[in-house]
């Protein structure tokens, strides 16, 4: 961290905290974000879930012990339209329909972990190829060892898993060294 940066994060800290401890819920979600100790960020996480603020609604639920919990903090936040709640959600949903429902709702609104697994979860081979490629062209490098196995493209094949590899993927290393 740079000096200008490293000033900037120091003084922020107090002043998120005092908006934080006199009510402000962006305070107090921001805050928690910036705090070093597990159990306080949860603290704050928290307060500004109870208070219905949607982002800490997502990453409580997702730090959140009781599944229950999990689940309806997820599911709100979801209703919401707060697209990483979508995605996770989904990942809650016991009922096959529902969680595929959620998954392509955020890959629509362009997540790219919910492109990946609503490509593996689409029924066509081609709408399964679009939304690979989509998080594959976004980074997503699974996505890419995905579509370079998938292939039948020669070229394509070996530039999908020569990506993935160059990302530290083994398991695309491995195909490459098999595909020569």
């Amino acid at each position: 961290m740079c000096k200008r940066q490293e000033e900037d994060y120091y003084s922020r800290k107090p002043w998120l905290r005092q908006a934080a401890e006199s009510g402000n819920v962006a305070a107090k979600y921001h805050y928690a974000l910036e705090c070093d100790r597990p159990e306080e960020r949860r603290h704050w996480l928290k307060e500004a879930a109870e208070e219905g603020y949607i982002p800490a609604m997502c990453d409580y639920g997702l730090e959140c012990d009781d599944p229950d919990e999990r689940r309806r903090l997820l599911r709100e936040a979801a209703h919401e339209g707060h697209v990483p709640a979508m995605y996770h959600y989904a990942l809650e949903c016991d009922d096959p329909s529902m969680r595929r429902r959620w998954l392509q709702q955020a890959a629509e609104h362009g997540y790219v972990a919910a492109m990946h697994e609503f490509g593996r979860e689409c029924d066509d081979p081609k709408d399964t190829e679009r939304w690979l490629r989509e998080a594959a062209e976004e980074g997503h490098v699974q996505a890419m060892y995905e579509l370079g196995l998938e292939s039948d493209d020669p070229d394509e094949k070996r530039r999908w898993l020569e990506k993935a590899a160059q990302y530290g993927l083994e398991s695309a290393q491995e195909a490459l060294a098999e595909v020569g």
